[in-house]
């Protein structure tokens, strides 16, 4: 059964939905519309469900997910709420709408490029039942100057939850996991701001998490998102609580535990650095603080040396030159590169 945007290719009749993809929108007006014909294009053998869940909008998201939803009622789910539930909940109300054997994420800001995505996914997942998640690369897109790069360099093909814990590395448009590890999200989801990073760490400790070096989906990068609107102190703040409550959840896991807390901890640095700049003696304390209460043994002149250590060798600037350099070539050069649509 190949899925068209041209027909409607479900029907009462079909077999169960195999991917269910959650797509959360709020005043993004100008960018769902891509965002649903990249999901709805997918070719598949198999049934898929799309669980748009509307924010209440005061643009006209919700018309056009409306006019979407008429036009393909059987493979669109519409969650429209009458009040503003905010991003967890939003995610957490979606989530309960998923049927799906697997679960994929597209924001309504970002969009895919590859027709074959979900199937080329699906095929790896049922063949290696011992793959918890599976992600791939993206094209960056900035879009206040144009320019565009590719996420994932250098990127392992198989990692596991202890790498996860140190970093996330997975952006979230790209990544499909299995449902039945979580039918219903956890409630404390419901604290959180940072919904992505949460999942797929309660995901990757039942099994490994495999790269597709492809690039099948666009990443936008605009100042509009939930996430640019943020200060960086906000933005810091809301990734040591995230990791908080994933200390918490792991805590007799001593390996990702650790990961953890050195996440946390990296973290909680730059913001020390970033009070420091501020002269917010006040906010650095109450953030050495949370390190010491989640990193047990290490003290505070410890921390207080390290946070002030932010000067770089020579040959540490030479190489950040350099760097810099060839950034500034690659924006250049890829601003001349026209931005893929579905193919």
């Amino acid at each position: 059964m190949k899925y068209s945007l041209n027909k409607n290719p479900n029907n009462m009749n079909s077999p169960s939905v195999k991917v269910s993809i959650i797509m959360l929108a709020y005043n993004i007006g100008r960018y769902i519309e891509t965002a649903i014909k990249g999901v709805i294009q997918q070719k598949t053998n198999y049934q898929i469900q799309l669980v748009i869940a509307e924010d209440c909008s005061t643009d006209n998201t919700l018309e056009i997910c409306t006019r979407y939803k008429e036009l393909y009622p059987d493979v669109i789910t519409l969650v429209a709420h009458e009040k503003n539930r905010g991003l967890q909940r939003n995610f957490m109300s979606a989530h309960e709408h998923c049927t799906g054997e697997y679960i994929a994420i597209c924001d309504g800001d970002d969009y895919w490029i590859d027709r074959k995505k979900l199937q080329r996914m699906t095929d790896f997942m049922d063949k290696h039942p011992d793959f918890a998640i599976c992600f791939h690369r993206v094209i960056n897109y900035y879009e206040e100057d144009g320019s565009k790069s590719l996420s994932n360099g250098g990127q392992k093909q198989i990692t596991d939850i202890k790498d996860l814990a140190r970093g996330n590395y997975i952006t979230n448009s790209s990544s499909l996991f299995r449902r039945n590890y979580y039918p219903q999200v956890p409630e404390w989801f419901g604290q959180i701001n940072l919904c992505d990073y949460a999942m797929h760490m309660l995901n990757a400790q039942h099994g490994k998490i495999y790269y597709l070096k492809r690039p099948m989906a666009v990443y936008r990068k605009h100042s509009k998102g939930i996430w640019s609107e943020r200060g960086t102190d906000k933005k810091l703040a809301i990734t040591l609580h995230v990791r908080e409550l994933l200390m918490d959840y792991f805590k007799d896991q001593v390996e990702v535990l650790q990961g953890l807390r050195q996440s946390h901890k990296s973290i909680s640095l730059n913001l020390i650095r970033y009070y420091m700049q501020k002269g917010d003696t006040h906010m650095v304390t109450v953030v050495e603080d949370r390190i010491l209460t989640y990193n047990p043994g290490i003290e505070r002149q410890q921390l207080k040396k390290e946070a002030a250590e932010t000067s770089l060798t020579l040959k540490q600037r030479l190489r950040q030159s350099v760097m810099h350099c060839m950034k500034q070539g690659r924006v250049l050069v890829s601003r001349l590169i026209p931005l893929p649509g579905v193919r």
